[in-house]
């Protein structure tokens, strides 16, 4: 018995390959090649590079602002202790503080001897920056007068308000009934609050009025039974003798 001891050799393996190629099959290797997805190319992104630009700017800006605010800073006179009012204003009563605000009331340091001899025509509380509407040029409080504060609610008072200067009647209001506790007290001054944020309507008012109607009026007010009937509608406290 004959046996076939042939072994393959590189030739019989180059004529399959051919033989494959001539029938149109590829090999394995390069079909998995060809199926292969190419790279995906690199991702630019110019909007977030922009962003970072503008970030960058933006805050150097920011940064400038702040610089020129600081400094436009400007001394203007602020309360040193607590002012009643009535009260005369003396070199005690105010120093001066930077601020970088631009409001037109504020009172400029330079201007402090136009202030010293003024009277306080509210009361000011230490540290508050002083302005104009809170300063007159006479006294409103003379010897033997008080000031009483009020808050009245509407249909308490005219509505047309009140204003520094008006001379009005203490009235109190119970049951229906009114009975006069002060025939000509004087308005010092009123303010009437946003009721949008303080929540109230109530206009708060400082009457001047005798030292003797003070404690009696100051209880009317308290318990919301105090009324204003107006007599006379009178010039600014500040340009009276």
């Amino acid at each position: 018995m004959t046996v076939n001891t042939s072994t393959s050799t590189p030739d019989g393996a180059q004529d399959r390959r051919r033989a494959r190629e001539d029938r149109g099959l590829k090999p394995a290797g390069a079909a998995a090649r060809a199926d292969r997805l190419p790279p995906a190319p690199r991702e630019r992104r110019p909007l977030l590079a922009a962003f970072a630009v503008l970030l960058i700017v933006g805050g150097a800006a920011a940064a400038g602002l702040l610089a020129v605010r600081s400094d436009t800073r400007v001394p203007v006179l602020v309360a040193a202790r607590d002012i009643a009012v009535g009260q005369q204003i003396t070199e005690d009563d105010v120093t001066t503080t930077p601020v970088a605000s631009e409001g037109l009331l504020l009172i400029p340091a330079d201007q402090k001897d136009l202030v010293l001899g003024q009277y306080a025509d509210i009361t000011v509380s230490a540290g508050q920056l002083l302005d104009t509407t809170m300063l007159i040029g006479t006294r409103t409080l003379q010897d033997g007068k008080v000031a009483v504060g009020a808050s009245l609610a509407p249909g308490r008072m005219p509505a047309s308000g009140l204003a520094a200067g008006d001379v009005v009647q203490l009235v109190q209001v119970s049951e229906g009934e009114g009975t006069v506790l002060v025939p000509d007290a004087l308005v010092s001054s009123a303010a009437s609050p946003d009721a949008a944020t303080s929540g109230t309507s109530a206009t708060t008012v400082t009457f001047i009025v005798d030292e003797a109607d003070g404690a009696r009026v100051a209880g009317v007010g308290a318990e919301g039974q105090l009324a204003a009937v107006l007599v006379t509608r009178g010039a600014p406290l500040d340009g009276e003798d």
